[in-house]
Formats: C-alpha cells, sequence, structure tokens
C-alpha cells in the first residue's frame, strides 16, 4: 500500500510540476508576444483640416504706361522709386501734353529717354501700389469646390515665420491647362504690413473640415488589412493582442479620428514594425477631398492641425 501512495504522489507531483512548466511556457510566450507591442491611448481632441494653396505674392494695381501716339519726351519729371500720387505729371512731351500717374504708388522703372521720339505703344515708365497687395495662387480643378469669393483664409508666410489673415477676392472663369491638368488662378487679399514683398512666396489656407472633441490616435497605430479595412491591436482577456476593427474619420497625416471601436482612454497595441503606408494612402483618399494626400496634385494639398491632450 505504501508504495501504491508514493506513486500516486509521485504521479501527482509530476503532473504539478508539468502544469506549472507548460504555465511559465504560456506566461513567458505571452510576455514575448507583449513586448512587441507599444502601448498607445487614444486621447479626446480637435482635428482641423485645411486645403493650402501656395502663390507669389503681387501687387494688386501694377500698371505700364505706355505712349498712346507719336510722341516725343520732353521732360522725365520723376525718378525711379519715387512715390507718386495719381494725376502727378509723370512726363511732359513737346507738344505740351502731360503724362501722369494712374494712382497712387511708386515709380518703379522708367523706360523713357529725354528728348527720344516714343512710337505708338512704347512703354514709358511703370508706377506699382506696393500697399495693396494680394497672393496669386493657382487652383486646380479638383479643388475648387474648396474655395469661393470672401471665402476667408490663413496666409503663411515662411520667410517671415508668420500668418496673416486674408480673404478670396477672385477666381477666374477659365481654366489653364498644363500637363493633363487643368488649373484656375485666383487671388486672395492681403494685410497692410510693411515686411511684406512682391515676389515672396506664401500659401492660402482655407477650411476643409474640423472636428472638435473626437477620439484622435496616431495614424502609425492603425493596421489594414488585405481589403483595405482598418483595424487596431488590444489587450485581449489573456493579455494577448486581439484585432479590433475601428471606423475611422479625417486625418492629418500624423493623426486620425477614430469614430468607433475605440474610445479616448483606451490602450491600443502597435507593432513594433508596423508598416501602414500603402492602406492608409488608400484610406485617405477615400475620406478627404484634396489629392495632393496621393501624390496626384503639385498645387494643392490638406494640411491639418490637430489639438489635445495625453499621450499619442
Amino acid at each position: 500500500m505504501a508504495k501504491k501512495k508514493n506513486s500516486a504522489g509521485k504521479a501527482i507531483a509530476w503532473i504539478v510540476i508539468i502544469v506549472v512548466v507548460i504555465a511559465v511556457i504560456l506566461l513567458l510566450a505571452s510576455r514575448r508576444n507583449r513586448s512587441n507591442y507599444t502601448d498607445v491611448s487614444a486621447t479626446t481632441g480637435n482635428i482641423t483640416t485645411y486645403y493650402s494653396f501656395p502663390g507669389t505674392i503681387a501687387a494688386k494695381n501694377s500698371q505700364v504706361v505706355y505712349a498712346d501716339k507719336a510722341m516725343q519726351i520732353k521732360a522725365i519729371n520723376v525718378t525711379a522709386e519715387q512715390s507718386v500720387k495719381k494725376g502727378d505729371v509723370l512726363m511732359t512731351t513737346t507738344a505740351g501734353e502731360n503724362i501722369t500717374a494712374p494712382f497712387d504708388g511708386v515709380v518703379s522703372d522708367i523706360y523713357a529717354v529725354q528728348n527720344a521720339q516714343q512710337m505708338p505703344g512704347a512703354q514709358l515708365c511703370k508706377v506699382v501700389d506696393y500697399t495693396n497687395l494680394e497672393l496669386d495662387v493657382q487652383v486646380d480643378e479638383y479643388d475648387l469646390p474648396a474655395i469661393s469669393d470672401g471665402k476667408a483664409a490663413t496666409i503663411t508666410l515662411n520667410a517671415l515665420n508668420k500668418n496673416v489673415s486674408g480673404t478670396v477676392t477672385h477666381i477666374d472663369q477659365e481654366g489653364i491647362s498644363q500637363n493633363g491638368v487643368t488649373y484656375f488662378n485666383a487671388t486672395v487679399s492681403l494685410p497692410v504690413e510693411s515686411d511684406l514683398r512682391v515676389g515672396m512666396t506664401a500659401q492660402a489656407k482655407v477650411l476643409n473640415q474640423s472636428e472638435k472633441g473626437v477620439a484622435i490616435l496616431p495614424m502609425s497605430s492603425i493596421q489594414f488589412d488585405a481589403s483595405n479595412n482598418s483595424y487596431v491591436f488590444m489587450q485581449g482577456a489573456k493579455k494577448a493582442p486581439v484585432k479590433v476593427d475601428v471606423t475611422l474619420g479625417i486625418n492629418d497625416g500624423t493623426n486620425v479620428e477614430v469614430k468607433s471601436g475605440v474610445k479616448s482612454g483606451d490602450t491600443v497595441l502597435v507593432p513594433a514594425a508596423a508598416t501602414t503606408t500603402t492602406g492608409f494612402g488608400a484610406m485617405r483618399s477615400n475620406n478627404q477631398a484634396s489629392t495632393q494626400n496621393s501624390n496626384n496634385n503639385t498645387t494643392s494639398s490638406t494640411i491639418s492641425n490637430v489639438s489635445g491632450g495625453g499621450n499619442g
């Protein structure tokens, strides 16, 4: 009897050992799997996306003064870079006629030569109003719905490291075709700023979409299956990553709105070697109006500002 009890005891001991070993193996495997992921928390924040149109600053009033008939210039009454008022006499002819300034501005160039004979259509001088500037931009045909006369715009002046406010004042009715893409010239008003210069480059941003108080995740945390359906990994009951389908909203190229599947405060697991570029590129083209995010448009793009707290 003693031998049978000892044998039974040894069997139980071995069973316990085997169970413990299996549990340890599973635990270690779980920890190894878990260590391949990084925790990221969904936060509550605001996402605002804009259309962005690059352009060049130009003077709204810039005019070359031409000879309207054959004439000889008797006197040139101004010098280059001289400020003039509308109606000021710029030049006089031997016939006693006055050539006057068309508006308030600066004489930027003088082309005529004193006592020289000028043929009809000859350039005499150029007057520019540098106090009334605007931004000339090009808008491709697919982005036309994004702008309209009177729409507010934020002008980013990279050279000056500043933003100013403007308004869309004009959009051409006829487009210009370049390399298979049709563009429309548009203008955006600019405020009077002493440091603005004709020829400076800038970007006009107009509002596209805005969502406030929504759940936000980094785009790097989003995965996509073969059908381009979006999902994330979250910790399951056994502490192992499980797949959770999510519905996405607007994104800025860095963060994305999560409409369902994950709420603010939830923790998602991001694989260490996650690659989402291909899938997210397709998702973005389906959720944003601008085609710049798919590299199909060289003159406009959708960009965003995101505000929120917490991690991620």
